[in-house]
């Protein structure tokens, strides 16, 4: 007989003719009509092929509605057949979920057309459209989908992203991937430690992302006094912002408090919490400063009078260690705090040219805030350098000699102590020879130390000098009641020294110095009473027949201290021989002209003669007051006559105050 389709319910038999059912056939209800009598009716006399008895897949799809699935929420995928299916043990579907595939556990639908796999949503999933991962994603896991007449089903899916596949009917977005927390700031920008609001904190912060999900939504803040409290503020919505501040609040001065902010995204899922460092109420925004100090670092601590140290904060103080050390000396000192003003007194004696070092520590104001460490370092002033210049010079020795004479014990310099220059000062209340050796001390050390040799330009009255001989004779202006003078040269070529001493006197401060390594010859002097000297005598000695240049710096100071007068002088100074002497002429024998030297260790009158060898006088080659020096003549052969002489044997010779020498000499025709 012809095949029997699916769905029939009848068929008719002729008489005499026979029913032969397949092998892949199932009887299923139905009625056998033979020549038109119903001859049967029965459940089991309808026969339809095992193809229209499979199961298959019609569609996928989900319970749930479109839209965002976070972390812990439940997906029911369905999937419908086309015939009713028996589910055994717990088959299970695949899905798409980012980079590690989720499993959906079949759940029910036993006996019907569709079965329902659950799946929840974990950390790490990610998916903008829900799929399952292929056509063979659904497996039996060990149990079975068959349809009612015990044939196994086809579990064949749809293709993903095809019609009546998961994605096709369902807009479902996975997100499994926590907002990444960022960094939070106290105030609206960067990031505070003080706010002198007593009502209003701010907060901002930054870095919350959650690009590779469904993205930010908002935010929640709160507010607390320990890190990731919420007691004053519990966490509250502001919204898709970058900050936010609370307003109306009632805080406390000196009590600090601590923002929280988690991120919140569109699946639902939210960051870790982020926290700030802590804000300090201080109704002066900030820690204490220093907002004036009296004398200031650049200013030099005196030595004359015990110097007083004034500090002015930002805010009143509630308290603060002090410390004042020099490496020289144990400083002692007393101090007053009065609200914002801090006043320092030194009791010790200050050494010259110490580092006093002012350390105000653990400074704390009114609200508990901490400074650790304000180091403050002055440097002492140099005994006797008035002027604060680094150089003890005739400018300082001016105004000792001015306070000396009017009595002005300001500038006492004695008695003192310890090593030059690093002196303690313990004035006495009178000026004696004790000042006089402490400026004394200071002016060679300072000498010493390379203070002389700056170059001057000439300005108001000039100096006189001469040189005669082995010596110099220097003359001030008129006037100077106070000067120094500084020779420099080549200590090689060069010796300049006092060459007469100068005697102690109780009118007079008389200060020598000479450097013979570095070329450096100093004199200063203060008359403390009239112009009692004007004017010093040098020794100089010059190595070699030839002239060396020498500087000469000078400065000169009135009664009144001002200067009157200073300059360079640059002098050519003469080499001069010890002692007299007469050298043989050269050349001799000579013919027609020979040259005569001699040495001169002083000006004096000269007269070098020419003698025949019968010692009558031939000819006066010099007869005139000479420079000392090294002297040369030459002699042409000619007489006083202006004649020239003859041939043979003549005598020369010097004549001076102190000295005769005679030399033969031959002229040969």
């Amino acid at each position: 007989m012809a095949a029997i389709l699916t769905g029939q319910s009848s068929i008719e038999v002729p008489i005499g003719a026979s029913i032969t059912i397949p092998t892949d056939a199932y009887i299923c209800a139905g009625t056998i009509t033979v020549n038109g009598t119903v001859t049967y009716t029965g459940s089991s006399l309808c026969v339809v092929p095992n193809a229209h008895l499979i199961a298959s897949i019609l569609e996928a799809s989900a319970t749930n509605d479109n839209g965002f699935y976070k972390i812990g929420d439940e997906i029911s995928v369905t999937l419908t057949f086309n015939r009713n299916v028996v589910v055994t043990g717990t088959p299970q579907l695949t899905l798409e979920t980012g980079d590690i595939d989720g499993i959906a556990n079949y759940t029910s639908g036993d006996e019907t057309v569709t079965l329902t796999f659950n799946y929840i949503v974990k950390e790490g999933d990610s998916s903008p459209d829900l799929e399952y991962v292929s056509t063979t994603a659904l497996s039996l896991n060990g149990g079975s989908i068959k349809s009612l007449f015990d044939k196994d089903a086809e579990i064949t899916l749809p293709e993903p992203g095809a019609t009546n596949s998961l994605s096709s009917n369902k807009d479902l977005v996975v997100d499994g991937i926590i907002p990444t927390s960022g960094t939070m700031n106290d105030g609206i920008g960067g990031d505070i430690q003080y706010s002198n609001s007593l009502s209003d904190l701010s907060f901002n912060w930054t870095g919350f992302d959650d690009a590779n999900s469904s993205g930010i939504k908002r935010y929640f803040v709160a507010l607390g006094t320990t890190s990731g409290g919420t007691e004053i503020k519990p966490f509250e919505d502001v919204g898709h912002v970058s900050n936010h501040t609370f307003t109306g609040l009632t805080l406390g001065h000196g009590s600090t408090y601590y923002g929280a902010v988690k991120a919140e995204d569109n699946a639902g899922n939210v960051s870790i919490v982020s926290v700030t460092n802590g804000v300090t109420v201080d109704i002066y925004a900030g820690p204490p400063s220093i907002t004036t100090i009296t004398p200031g670092e650049s200013n030099l601590l005196g030595l004359n009078t015990k110097p007083t140290i004034s500090v002015i904060f930002s805010e009143p103080i509630a308290n603060l260690t002090l410390d004042i050390n020099s490496p020289l000396m144990t400083i002692n000192y007393s101090y007053e705090l009065s609200s914002a003003n801090l006043d320092i007194s030194i009791l010790s004696s200050l050494a010259s040219r110490d580092e006093v070092t002012l350390t105000m520590s653990n400074v704390t104001d009114l609200a508990g805030i901490i400074v650790a460490e304000n180091l403050i370092i002055y440097n002492t002033a140099t005994l006797a350098d008035f002027n604060d210049d680094s150089d003890v010079n005739s400018a300082d020795l001016s105004e000792f000699a001015a306070a000396w004479n009017s009595k002005d014990f300001s500038k006492e310099l004695g008695p003192s102590t310890g090593t030059v220059p690093n002196l303690i000062l313990n004035p006495d209340g009178k000026y004696d020879l004790e000042d006089v050796m402490g400026f004394t001390r200071m002016w060679h050390w300072s000498r010493k130390n390379g203070s002389s040799g700056k170059i001057l330009a000439k300005l108001g009255a000039e100096l006189n000098y001469e040189q005669n001989g082995a010596k110099i004779s220097v003359q001030w202006p008129k006037g100077a009641m106070a000067g120094q003078l500084d020779f420099l040269y080549e200590p090689q070529l060069v010796t300049i020294n006092e060459a007469i001493r100068s005697e102690a006197s109780n009118e007079v401060i008389q200060l020598f110095y000479e450097d013979t390594l570095q070329g450096v010859t100093a004199f200063a002097f203060a008359n403390l009473k009239d112009q009692i000297q004007n004017q010093k005598i040098f020794g100089t000695k010059v190595v070699g027949k030839a002239a060396r240049p020498v500087n000469l710096i000078y400065q000169f100071y009135d009664s009144e201290g001002e200067l009157i007068g200073q300059g360079t002088e640059s002098i050519m100074l003469k080499a001069v021989p010890e002692e007299f002497a007469l050298y043989q002429n050269y050349p001799n024998p000579f013919n027609p002209v020979t040259t005569i030297n001699y040495d001169l260790p002083q000006q004096t009158h000269v007269n070098l003669l020419i003698y025949d060898i019968l010692g009558r006088e031939v000819a006066t080659l010099v007869n005139k007051d000479m420079s000392a020096g090294y002297q040369s003549v030459i002699w042409n052969t000619y007489n006083n006559m202006g004649m020239p002489v003859s041939a043979g044997i003549y005598f020369y010779q010097v004549q001076t105050k102190d000295f005769v020498k005679t030399k033969k000499m031959v002229l040969l025709k």
